[in-house]
């Protein structure tokens, strides 16, 4: 791992953290005129918001890869954390009848997705020290996507069935983001939607753990990741891109930004190959079969 990208990240998620806090609690507080202005704010918000995600999980796996026991404590303590807090509202015994106020609800919110995205990530870069060689992420990343879509697109899928069934555990393991309301108001402000799930983080964090421990392309697979995801959701929202989930562009760009820094055998190439094409092929069958 290269000691300059360690000494770019230490610290750094101390920075993104703050970032965090400041866009998930002050853009609600932002009320704007319906229109282009309530439009902008909305894809503002969104754009800052991805590329602090972005920044706060690399930097995360940047210090697992510097502190060796921190991806384990991540996990373990994200967890208890997380839990813990999901059992604040009961031992507060907020309700409709008894709702928090606007501030200690948005603190809320920003606390739970922070926990969140911790243990996720404590369990994405523990996960990514079972990868020993760099070759093993040609066919790891795009076996991850595809695993990903079967747990989200497949009818008996996990994340489908618990969407469909207990709606409000899916929220729980979403991070919330910014949304224009659809109330008719003539003016109105951004709403908390949950949106980003815990899989994202988790398969984020070990690509992030890989490309930062074999010295990869980390800073412009950063940057392609946010243009990349920022430009897939906007062709989402126009209606021109398949709504798949974010897991299936960014694999695409973590192996296009880095193909050249993989020296594959004749057979980790076929074997890579019949893992993309088998990915390819499961996830344009579930598409094509949800359509």
């Amino acid at each position: 791992m290269s000691q300059a990208v360690v000494n770019a990240t230490n610290r750094a998620w101390l920075l993104w953290s703050v970032a965090y806090f400041v866009l998930q609690l002050g853009a609600p507080l932002v009320t704007l005129p319906r229109g282009w202005l309530l439009l902008g704010g909305v894809l503002l918000t969104t754009l800052l918001l991805m590329a602090t995600l972005l920044g706060l999980v690399f930097a995360w796996a940047g210090e697992t890869e510097r502190v060796k026991w921190l991806a384990p404590a991540m996990l373990i303590g994200g967890i208890v954390a997380w839990l813990g807090w999901n059992a604040l509202p009961t031992l507060l015994g907020w309700s409709r009848a008894n709702p928090p106020t606007e501030l200690v609800a948005g603190i809320y919110r920003a606390v739970h997705g922070y926990l969140l995205m911790l243990a996720a990530v404590g369990l994405g870069t523990t996960l990514s020290k079972l990868i020993r060689e760099k070759n093993l992420l040609v066919p790891v990343i795009p076996f991850a996507a595809m695993v990903d879509v079967l747990t989200v697109l497949a009818p008996s899928g996990f994340v489908k069935q618990v969407m469909e069934k207990a709606p409000e555990v899916a929220e729980r393991a979403a991070l919330a983001v910014m949304a224009a309301p659809n109330a008719p108001e003539v003016s109105a402000r951004l709403t908390p939607i949950a949106i980003i799930g815990a899989g994202d983080f988790v398969f984020l964090a070990l690509y992030a753990a890989c490309l930062i421990r074999f010295g990869l392309r980390v800073r412009a697979t950063m940057i392609g990741l946010f243009l990349a995801l920022w430009i897939y959701l906007g062709l989402v929202l126009l209606g021109i891109a398949l709504r798949l989930p974010a897991l299936v562009p960014m694999a695409i760009v973590t192996l296009a930004l880095n193909w050249r820094s993989f020296q594959l055998s004749r057979q980790e190439a076929i074997a890579s190959v019949l893992v993309i094409s088998i990915a390819v092929a499961v996830i344009a069958w579930l598409f094509v079969r949800g359509a």
